[in-house]
C-alpha cells in the first residue's frame, strides 16, 4: 500500500511540475532573420532582451544568416512553411520578397499603432518600401554606400592634404598615386584605394550613368549611355592602368584577408564602403583615419550607391501581433538610438540622425557628411530577376574590364546586346 501511495505521489508530483513547467514557458515563441557579423548581431540580441522585458509574454528567437545566403535560404523557408515571423530586408531584397507574396502589408498596423509615425523617417526610404499605396517595411537605417575611410597617416606620410567632401575624381586620383606604394621589387605593398566588393556603381553614378531609367520603377536598361561606360572605364584604368586598386587576382593571393583587413593594416590607404565598418574601425591603434564622401564628377549633378534596410512581417506568420511590436520597438527611438550609438548604423529617424547618438563625437569625426549624403543615394533597381542579371550577366560583363581583357566600351557594348536577352520583369510580373 505504501509502495502504491509513494508512486502515485510521485505521478502527481512530475505532472504537477510538469502543468507548472509548461504555464511557466507558455511564452508566444517569435522568429527573426537576420544577417550581419557577430558584432552586429550581439548589437541585435541585446535589443531583442530589452523587448523581452518589455513584453514578458514573448520569446525572440534570433536566426543569423550570412547575407550571400539570405535571400536562398528565406526563399526557401518560405515554400516549405517554415519561415520566421520577422525579418530583415534591404532595399535590393525587396523585389526578392514582395512579388513572391512573402511581405506582410503594415499599413493597417500603422493606423492602429500611433507611437510609430512615418513623418520622423527619411521620406525616400518611407517611398521606397511603399509599393502600390503600402508600406512593406519599417526602415531601420540608411546606409549610403559612399564613405571613402581613408589613413590620415599615410596622408601626412606623403605630404597630401586630407581630402574634402567635394573632392574631385581628378584630385582622388592624384592622390591614390601618390599614396600608393612598392617595394624593391616593384610589388604593391601598400594600395591607393580597395573596395569592401566590387563598386563599379560609385564611379558610373559619379560619371553621370545609370543601370536602368528608373529604379522604383525600371522599364529599360540604360548601359549604354556614356556615363556608364566612363565610369566602368575609370574603375578599370584605377586597377590596370594607374596600378592603384588591385585586380581580382592580387585580392586572391591574400588569402583570407578581405579588404577591410587591409585597411586596418595599413597595406591600404583608402576604403570605400558603407558607416558599418565604424565599430571594426575603431579598434585600429596604428593611425588615425577618418571618412570623406566618395568623389565626384565637376559639371555632373552627384549620385551615390544608395543603401538601407528594416524590419518586415512575414506574411505566414502566426503571430503578426506580436512580430509588429518588435518591429516597432527594433525601428523605434530606442532601437535605433542603441544602434547608432555603436557606430554602426546611420539611423532612418532623422531626429536620431540628428543627435548625439549618431554624432557622437568619437571617430570617424566627419560622419556629419552622411546626413547630406541620403539625399543623392540611388538604390538597386526593383526588378524580379534583378539579381539573376545582376549576378549571371552585367558582373561576368565587367570583370574583363578589371582583369584587363577588354576596354570599357567593347565590355558594356556586348553586355548592352545580351541584356535585350533579359527584359527586367517588374514586381507585378509584367515586362
Amino acid at each position: 500500500m505504501k509502495i502504491r501511495v509513494a508512486i502515485l505521489s510521485v505521478f502527481l508530483m512530475g505532472f504537477l511540475g510538469t502543468g507548472c513547467s509548461e504555464r511557466k514557458d507558455a511564452r508566444t515563441t517569435l522568429r527573426i532573420s537576420s544577417w550581419g557579423d557577430l558584432q552586429e548581431n550581439n548589437i541585435l540580441q541585446n535589443l531583442i532582451d530589452g523587448f523581452e522585458k518589455l513584453h514578458p509574454g514573448v520569446h525572440v528567437q534570433l536566426d543569423r544568416v550570412p547575407f550571400e545566403e539570405y535571400v536562398d535560404k528565406l526563399l526557401t523557408q518560405y515554400a516549405g512553411k517554415m519561415a520566421p515571423d520577422v525579418i530583415f530586408v534591404s532595399a535590393e531584397h525587396l523585389a526578392d520578397f514582395y512579388p513572391r507574396g512573402l511581405l506582410e502589408p503594415l499599413t493597417p498596423y500603422l493606423k492602429e499603432d500611433p507611437s510609430v509615425d512615418l513623418r520622423g523617417f527619411y521620406p525616400n526610404l518611407v517611398r521606397w518600401y511603399t509599393v502600390n499605396g503600402d508600406l512593406y517595411v519599417v526602415p531601420r537605417d540608411i546606409a549610403p554606400v559612399c564613405v571613402l575611410y581613408y589613413n590620415k597617416s599615410a596622408f601626412d606620410e606623403t605630404g597630401l592634404p586630407y581630402p574634402h567632401d567635394d573632392w574631385t575624381v581628378d584630385e582622388f586620383l592624384r592622390d591614390a598615386v601618390k599614396l600608393t606604394r612598392t617595394n624593391t621589387r616593384k610589388n604593391t605593398r601598400r594600395w591607393g584605394i580597395v573596395d569592401d566588393w566590387a563598386l563599379p556603381e560609385t564611379w558610373i553614378y559619379a560619371f553621370g550613368g545609370s543601370f536602368v531609367d528608373d529604379p522604383h520603377h525600371p522599364t529599360k536598361y540604360t548601359v549604354a549611355q556614356d556615363g556608364f561606360v566612363r565610369g566602368v572605364q575609370f574603375r578599370g584604368d584605377l586597377i590596370n592602368q594607374y596600378k592603384v586598386m588591385p585586380n581580382p587576382s592580387n585580392l586572391a593571393q591574400q588569402g583570407n584577408v578581405g579588404t577591410s583587413d587591409m585597411f586596418v593594416n595599413g597595406s591600404a590607404a583608402m576604403f570605400l564602403s558603407g558607416i558599418w565598418k565604424t565599430p571594426m574601425f575603431r579598434q585600429i591603434k596604428n593611425f588615425k583615419w577618418d571618412v570623406v564622401m566618395a568623389p565626384r564628377v565637376k559639371g555632373i549633378r552627384r549620385a551615390v550607391v544608395g543603401g538601407s534596410s528594416g524590419y518586415g512581417i512575414v506574411r505566414t506568420s502566426r503571430h503578426k501581433k506580436e512580430a509588429w511590436q518588435l518591429i516597432a520597438y527594433l525601428s523605434g527611438p530606442e532601437g535605433q538610438t542603441q544602434f547608432a550609438s555603436t557606430g554602426l548604423a546611420q539611423p532612418a529617424l532623422m531626429k536620431v540622425a540628428e543627435s548625439k547618438a549618431f554624432l557622437d563625437g568619437q571617430d570617424p569625426q566627419n560622419k556629419k557628411m552622411l546626413l547630406k549624403a541620403v539625399q543623392y543615394g540611388i538604390d538597386q533597381p526593383i526588378a524580379t530577376n534583378w539579381r539573376e542579371v545582376e549576378q549571371g550577366v552585367i558582373f561576368p560583363a565587367l570583370d574583363k574590364v578589371w582583369l584587363g581583357e577588354e576596354k570599357a566600351s567593347e565590355a558594356v557594348g556586348k553586355l548592352d546586346q545580351q541584356l535585350k536577352n533579359h527584359p527586367l520583369v517588374s514586381p507585378t510580373g509584367s515586362k
